[in-house]
């Protein structure tokens, strides 16, 4: 039977229960009732906390007991059954432990040392039946909730639930209480200890509450003790600014608190007033004190005051003192002022006044007095009276009897009447009349006067008088100035001259300033800007238009000269070769890879972002510089400047160079690592930046200089990614590298030659662009390969030692390192034509001819050699150069060199080295150069290309110009030595201009030899104009020499003027002087880029041929203008001449000097002429090369034909020179004889009579003519009659007689001149008829004459001449 008993069941209780016996009808069941005994079983299991944690502390014991004390029923050890053979114990598990159970029913388990959830279980055995002690039964009891076994936890801490928790706040746990027990609180003034286990009392400045641990006091309070409960506010006068302090500080003085706590935060003293220490308030300074410093001091200043509460002493103003309290200041009355202590007020003396206020009496002015001390105001003089001083008590009366009178009050004077007076009263004149003597005049022409003045005045500058108008005078109208006075007219403002006025009534006239002109020519208007194109240099009534036809132009409007267009002026007037042209630039992996630079003017810098969009770097910008390209007359971009841009490579090439400044080269893992991770990198530099091109070469360099510095060996595989980095930045291609500075392709050369020295043994290393090799020894005398790049040229270069190296008597060997050609291009600085040169070259490809604008170019692998420790060296380099590309090159010279770099100068020098050409190769089609040299350094050959110029014109001009030189000298060594041609005046001339163009001819050559760029330019163009002007004003005196002798004899060649050729020789050799001076100081003070004194244009030669010479517009001013100057005063001279020729030739006159007279225009002309032909050369180029060969023929013809004319054609002279070899000239030399022209010249001049003169004595038969000559002690002879020259005595200055008394009038002065004696053949017979001498402008008689003016006197010496 089962029952089922409820919870409440306790203990032991019996119980009844009804039994029904049976199993059919009612009637067979039979209820009884039976007596039950039923126990609960109760199992108690505890700690303290137990109950109401469930958890246990790892390692404590659990208490279990069973029923308590009424377990009566439980065996400590039973049997489950009665078959079983062994006793069971009644036992307790908890985890893995377990106890047994006593017949107490109480048992102790420890917990299990791991911490998990456990449940308890007992197995315990009971006696079934109380009275049968025999049957047992086995109960299991199982715990219902699990006991969580947990950690231990320290001092300070409780069991929060599921983890050991400290005391927070202001709560602390006692050692040796339950963790399971919450933590308690301190009281106020504690807090807990630093381990949480009890409580410790708040130090002083500090408090705390029950619910809080100890804080600091807040400002304004403190706490004096330890174990405060709370703190205590600041009193008045005390403060305290910092929290967590034991006590309050006192207010400093000049502050003060009123409140407690923090409204006892001290304050500053209200301006003007002050405070002692701790003070709850402060006090202002009295009235006459002022705060300073938190002082009161007293106002003792002079004058000066103060109201309660000032910080300063203020001043009484003037006219004020200060009041007894010194607290305000009180205003003088009137007639009195301040006493000098300004502490009351005094009365003004007689004479003076002062106004209410006043700081200082003041004098009565002239017209006033004062009678009394303490006047307010000065009474005024009455009419009739007057004051002139100040500070006067009376007013003095004026003399009537003197005509004076005064009609107002006040008056400081009297006036004069200029008038009648009557009682005081005037009666004055009217305007424009003066009082003069007691009479009103009319005032004179220019004067005024006004109404009642009595005296007249001139009218000022700027107007005049003009009788009909009303006004005293008129302005000058505009466009007019009068800058006297007392004028009835104005002067117009010369248009003409720029001048202009646009206002009235002005005394001068403006004038346009440079840059302006007039405004439509009207000088009533304001002045205008010159347009553009045009310009003025001031005073202009218009401006000067530009000549498009010699590229002139201006910029703008208001322009004072005009610019010179270094390029072509196009149909608007605009320069077109100022401007770069629109480029692009294409950069890949730079920036955003396309840059286009807009059109640019010459001499300005163009910038174009990196990356357009990015606007963060304003600053990366790529840079062009545009230039003028004189030979293309065209802007000319340089190469782009990138070294600011970045690419996608800039942080990791930044990243590697940063990694090889940290890293440790004798650690060659790393170092692989690095190398390798260096050469990929550079794999890229085609796509990279130049600055990161610039960073390549610093992180090569730098690994390099690790490698020297720590003596670490370089193997081949690190070489050869060195060797490859290099190579790789070297060929990202020129547009790039250009941005690379200089240093940074240097470190790239000395990182191969660094390698290159420390590679670990003596294999090649060979890449595509370099190759390295270290040699332990070289056998002197026998040539050995070097290495060399994989490609480039087709043989290695060789290397000979001539003579051992020796190093402190040791041999050593050198470290190699070749770079192909377009690597040696890309990072080797370029040769320039300033390189130094030698002269010990064995040879030069040159084609003889003329060249000029050498390019230089490095033209082989550069080999670079290093012998450690030594400078002395003897040894050969033979170096293969491809020149299969010559033949392609035939307008230009050829010239290949050896050089080496030389570090010191940074240039490729020869000096040390020889070359040596060697034989062509016929299977590599390679030439070898030798290069023969005495040091260290890199070797390659250089070729310089340069265009060969067409030098045919050069080359005849030379031997023609040396031709004329010859010429011009013979012409002086035939004149000049000889002292009866240099004493004449002619003579003279032609020796001066013989010279001027021998050493002018000289100089012109030698100016042929220089460049613009060349620092004797300059000074030889300025010698050339200046000896080629002095000839060509030779020429003019000798033309106006040749005048005054055919035409007008009689006046010149008498004592008129004896100093004509010092006056010649001044100022030839000095006007062209200071023309040519002149040009160039003006440059000077000018733009010498847009107006530059010379050009680097030759006119004369070749276009590709940089010469030297002047520019425009100076050549013009300096020289051609002058030239032509000259020449058109020798052809007006020769004109007049040819005119006198022509009528003695219709006359039948012979004129015996007509050979003179086209000698001396030939040469005149000739000198002129060329510079004429040179005006043509600037035309178009065909036209230009011909009028160049005629220019170059001219000029040669000078020294010639000077030769020709002074010389072969002057038969004294020839006749002179064969003299000195014991000769007579040729007779095919001499001038031929003509009789007609004697005879007609003889008839002329026998029929020819003075009207004055006395008779010369006729010696019969006789063919030589004897006239009284006072200059000659023997008679004059005359041979027969030949042709004169220029070189006749009529050249000479004859003296006057002395006997000469033959009167002209008023004239004082009396000249004889000498006839020149010829012999007359006639019909009849050989009288020879004298020509008298006679007096100058005396007129002879000739009837031959009648058709010439000859007979009227106008040329009377032609016959003489003929």
């Amino acid at each position: 039977m089962t029952a089922t008993l409820n919870n409440q069941l306790v203990a032991t209780t019996s119980y009844r229960c009804t039994v029904t016996v049976g199993d059919g009808d009612e009637d067979e069941k039979a209820v009884d009732t039976k007596l039950i005994y039923a126990q609960k079983i109760s199992v108690s299991y505890e700690i303290t906390y137990l109950q109401e944690e469930y958890g246990m502390i790892i390692g404590e014991s659990l208490n279990v007991r069973v029923y308590g004390g009424d377990a009566y029923s439980l065996k400590s050890s039973y049997k489950k059954s009665s078959s079983d053979n062994e006793f069971k114990n009644s036992k307790c598990e908890l985890g893995s432990n377990s106890a047994n159970v006593d017949e107490n029913g109480s048992t102790t388990i420890t917990t299990a040392t791991t911490t998990d959830a456990q449940s308890l279980k007992c197995t315990l055995g009971f006696i079934t039946n109380k009275d049968a002690t025999d049957t047992e039964e086995e109960v299991v009891y199982t715990s219902t909730k699990t006991i969580i076994v947990i950690d231990k936890c320290g001092d300070g801490h409780y069991w929060n639930v599921d983890e050991c928790t400290r005391c927070s706040g202001n709560n602390y746990k006692p050692s040796g209480d339950s963790q399971f027990e919450p933590c308690l609180s301190c009281p106020a003034g504690e807090e807990p200890n630093e381990q949480f286990t009890g409580c410790k009392n708040c130090a002083a400045g500090k408090y705390s509450t029950a619910e809080s641990r100890c804080e600091d006091c807040a400002e304004g309070s403190y706490s004096g003790a330890v174990g405060a409960k709370e703190c205590t506010p600041c009193e008045p006068g005390k403060h305290q600014m910092t929290a967590g302090q034991s006590s309050c500080s006192l207010c400093f003085a000049g502050t003060y608190s009123q409140g407690i706590g923090l409204a006892s935060r001290c304050k500053d003293c209200p301006e003007g007033s002050r405070s002692d220490d701790g003070a709850d308030k402060c006090t202002y300074c009295g009235a006459g004190k002022k705060e300073d410093n938190n002082q009161c001091i007293s106002c003792d200043g002079l004058g000066q005051y103060s109201v309660p509460g000032s910080t300063t002493c203020s001043t009484c103003p003037d006219g004020t003192y200060v009041h007894s309290n010194k607290d305000k200041c009180v205003t003088c009355e009137a007639g009195k002022v301040p006493n000098d202590a300004r502490t009351d007020c005094e009365a003004c003396p007689v004479g003076t006044y002062a106004a209410p206020g006043s700081s200082v009496c003041t004098s009565c002015p002239p017209g006033t007095f004062s009678a009394k001390a303490g006047s307010e105001k000065c009474t005024k003089c009455e009419e009739g009276q007057y004051q002139d001083e100040e500070g006067q008590t009376t007013c003095n009366p004026c003399d009537a009897n003197q005509g004076e009178y005064s009609p107002l009050e006040g008056s400081t004077s009297c006036l004069k009447c200029q008038g009648r007076l009557n009682e005081n009263t005037c009666n004055p004149c009217p305007k424009d009349h003066e009082f003069r003597n007691n009479e009103c005049t009319q005032c004179q022409v220019g004067e005024y006067s006004a109404e009642g003045s009595g005296s007249c005045q001139k009218v000022p500058p700027g107007t005049k008088k003009v009788k009909s108008s009303t006004l005293d005078f008129d302005y000058c109208p505009a466009g007019e100035k009068q800058p006297l006075a007392g004028q009835t007219e104005c002067v117009p403002c010369d248009a003409d001259k720029g001048e202009f006025q646009t206002e009235t009534g002005q005394t001068y006239c403006k004038t346009t300033k440079p840059g302006y002109q007039l405004n439509g020519g009207d000088r009533t208007k304001e002045e205008v800007k010159c347009k553009k194109n045009s310009y003025s240099t001031g005073g202009a009534k218009k401006c000067t238009p530009c000549d498009s036809s010699k590229a002139e132009y201006t910029e703008a409007d208001g322009s004072t000269y005009c610019n010179i267009c270094m390029g072509l002026v196009d149909k608007d007037g605009d320069c077109g070769a100022t401007n770069c042209e629109e480029d692009t630039v294409i950069l890949e992996g730079v920036g955003d890879g396309k840059f286009v630079f807009e059109v640019t003017k010459v001499g300005s810098t163009a910038t174009v972002k990196c990356e357009a969009k990015n606007t963060a770097k304003p600053d990366d910008v790529l840079t062009r510089y545009c230039s003028y390209n004189s030979a293309t007359r065209k802007g000319e971009w340089a190469t782009a400047d990138s070294s600011k841009c970045s690419s996608q490579f800039t942080e990791q090439v930044e990243e590697q160079l940063a990694k090889v400044k940290e890293i440790d080269v004798t650690n060659k893992e790393e170092t692989a690592k690095t190398v390798q991770a260096i050469t990929d990198l550079a794999t890229n530099a085609t796509k990279m930046a130049p600055q990161d091109l610039s960073n390549m070469a610093t992180t090569v360099s730098d690994i390099a200089a690790k490698f020297e510095e720590a003596e670490t060996k370089v193997d081949a595989t690190e070489a050869e990614g060195l060797a490859n980095t290099v190579g790789n930045v070297a060929g990202a291609g020129e547009a790039k590298l250009a941005s690379v500075t200089e240093s940074e392709k240097t470190k790239m050369v000395n990182t191969v030659n660094i390698i290159a020295k420390n590679l670990d043994g003596e294999e090649a290393v060979q890449t595509e662009t370099i190759a390295m090799q270290k040699f332990s020894k070289i056998e002197v005398a026998a040539p050995i390969e070097l290495p060399k790049p994989k490609k480039g040229a087709k043989s290695p270069p060789k290397l000979k030692m001539r003579k051992a190296a020796v190093v402190e008597n040791k041999e050593v060997a050198p470290s190699v390192a070749v770079f192909d050609k377009e690597t040696a291009k890309a990072i080797f600085p370029k040769p320039t034509a300033s390189s130094s040169s030698n002269s010990n070259t064995d040879t030069t490809e040159s084609t003889g001819s003329k060249t000029l604008k050498v390019n230089y170019t490095i033209d082989s692998s550069i080999v670079s050699l290093e012998f450690a420790g030594t400078t002395e060296l003897d040894i050969e380099i033979e170096i293969p150069v491809d020149t299969s590309e010559d033949s392609g090159k035939s307008g230009y010279e050829l010239t290949r060199k050896c050089k080496f770099y030389n570090d010191s100068k940074e240039e490729w020098s020869e000096d040390g080295c020889k070359t040596v050409v060697g034989e062509l190769s016929s299977t590599t089609g390679e030439r070898s150069y030798t290069c023969q040299c005495t040091h260290n350094t890199s070797f390659a050959i250089i070729l310089s290309q340069a265009e060969i110029a067409d030098t045919i014109q050069t080359t005849a001009s030379t031997i023609l110009n040396t031709v004329n030189i010859i010429f011009l000298g013979l012409t002086f060594i035939c004149i000049a030595p000889f002292k009866k041609f240099r004493a004449r005046r002619l003579i003279q001339i032609q020796v001066q201009l013989c010279a001027a163009l021998f050493v002018g001819h000289i100089a012109f050559i030698i100016l042929g030899t220089t460049t613009a760029s060349s620092k004797s330019c300059v000074p030889g163009v300025i010698i050339v104009q200046y000896l080629f002007l002095v000839a060509v004003a030779w020429s003019v005196c000798a033309s106006v020499t040749l005048y005054e002798k055919i035409v007008n004899a009689l006046k010149s060649f008498g004592k008129q003027d004896k100093h004509y050729f010092l006056k010649c020789l001044a100022g030839c050799w000095t006007a062209p002087l200071f023309m040519v001076i002149a040009t160039y100081v003006t440059t000077l003070a000018m733009d010498e880029k847009t107006l530059p004194y010379v050009t680097s244009t030759g006119e004369l030669d070749d276009e590709k041929t940089e010469t030297c010479w002047v520019a425009s517009p100076w050549k013009w001013v300096g020289f051609i203008i002058p030239v032509y100057l000259c020449l058109g005063i020798n052809v007006v001279l020769f004109v007049m001449i040819a005119r006198i020729i022509i009528k003695a030739g219709k006359s039948g006159s012979s004129t015996g000097h007509a050979r003179e007279v086209k000698a001396i225009m030939s040469i005149a002309t000739t000198v002129c002429l060329p510079w004429l032909v040179a005006l043509l050369m600037t035309g178009p180029p065909t036209m230009a090369q011909i009028f160049q060969w005629i220019f170059i023929i001219v000029t040669s013809m000078q020294g010639p034909t000077m030769f020709i004319c002074f010389v072969i054609f002057q038969e004294d002279v020839l006749t002179n020179l064969f003299s000195l070899i014991g000769k007579e000239p040729p007779q095919a030399l001499l001038p031929a004889k003509s009789s007609k022209s004697t005879k007609s010249a003889a008839s002329e001049i026998s029929s020819i009579k003075p009207t004055t003169a006395a008779p010369v004595k006729k010696e019969e038969k006789s063919d030589v003519v004897q006239v009284k000559n006072p200059e000659y002690s023997t008679p004059v002879q005359q041979a027969h009659h030949s042709e004169e020259n220029i070189y006749s005595k009529v050249d000479e200055e004859a003296p006057a007689e002395k006997d000469d008394t033959i009167s002209r009038g008023s004239r004082g002065s009396k000249h004889l001149y000498e006839s020149t004696s010829y012999t007359q053949h006639g019909d009849k017979g050989d009288d020879i008829n004298p020509v008298p001498a006679v007096e100058q402008g005396e007129t002879y008689e000739n009837a031959a004459a009648n058709d010439l003016d000859i007979a009227q006197n106008t040329y009377p010496h032609v016959p003489q001449l003929v």
